[in-house]
């Protein structure tokens, strides 16, 4: 499932030199055309294994149409990424050559990927990486409008800065499984499944896509220019050394607030508040490209 338009035209040739590189083996390419084509035709697939080939959006389209079909085991799926952002590979591992392509297709070996379920004002999704609510939902709006030529980090860096400097931090409740509700001022609020967003934000450092857990951040009543000096921390994960920010880990997650903020999951809008986040785990299977055969962040960038 190929986006041609993903990262300005990056993924189109990128793929083309991983099929040339694949010629022993048997596929069927589909290029899609507009938004929701990889859903549908993922919905369509059946029983065979679907490779994403795109941007984070491209992925979770493609995921969305798997889990809207009803399947007697979970779907088998893959991610070769050349999008704007591209925050799935950091935790998913795949090829970054197009030379390594086809062994990772051969692979016969297999691990679980969970998934979240969100359900908002404009209905329901599933994600695989990270949602969230507050200031992430503007910067996916700018970074959109952005020249993606410029690349995933420097687009989503740039949306980021004129976000922190226009919004404004919004009271919310928010409730973790079946605690209590919690009376917060945030900037945002992730419900992380993997550990980056916006082009290398490490916005949940200990999050793994396959532990059955969200990771939970919530950047609390953070000023304009607080916001903007810690970017680097963000990029760096270390942000945790704020008063502000609170980590927690939850299998559900509620959030309300009497003004509806918005929310965006996988860098793709996604309604407004209230807003409800579900694990699903084990929801998919993805080839395991790890050499320890263990899904995490770190270990995800075996391949760069």
């Amino acid at each position: 499932m190929v986006n041609p338009a993903a990262g300005s035209g990056r993924a189109r040739g990128f793929w083309r030199r991983c099929a040339a590189a694949c010629t022993e083996l048997s596929f069927e390419v589909v290029e899609t055309r507009r938004r929701g084509d990889a859903a549908d035709y993922a919905a369509a697939a059946g029983e065979r294994v679907v490779i994403a080939v795109g941007g984070d959006g491209t992925a979770h389209e493609v995921v969305n149409g798997l889990l809207r079909r009803p399947a007697a085991r979970p779907p088998r799926v893959g991610f070769l990424q050349r999008g704007t952002g591209a925050d799935l590979r950091r935790s998913v591992a795949s090829p970054r050559r197009p030379e390594d392509v086809a062994a990772w297709l051969s692979l016969d070996r297999w691990r679980p990927l969970d998934a979240g379920r969100l359900s908002t004002s404009t209905g329901r999704r599933y994600f695989i990486n990270v949602a969230d609510a507050g200031i992430g939902a503007e910067v996916v709006r700018r970074a959109a409008r952005g020249p993606g030529v410029l690349g995933g980090t420097v687009n989503f860096l740039g949306a980021a800065v004129v976000s922190l400097l226009r919004h404004r931090n919004t009271p919310v409740r928010l409730r973790l499984d079946d605690g209590p509700v919690l009376q917060r001022r945030v900037r945002t609020i992730a419900v992380a499944n993997g550990a980056y967003l916006g082009g290398a934000m490490r916005i949940a450092p200990t999050a793994q896509p396959d532990d059955g857990w969200f990771d939970v951040v919530t950047i609390g009543d953070v000023s304009r220019w607080l916001g903007i000096r810690s970017l680097p921390m963000l990029y760096r994960g270390t942000h945790g050394r704020l008063a502000e920010v609170e980590f927690g880990k939850a299998r559900r997650v509620e959030i309300e607030s009497d003004q509806p903020i918005g929310v965006e999951a996988d860098g793709e809008l996604a309604g407004m508040t209230p807003a409800v986040f579900e694990i699903i785990p084990g929801a998919l299977q993805v080839i395991d490209w790890t050499p320890s055969g263990i899904l995490s962040s770190d270990r995800a960038r075996v391949s760069d």
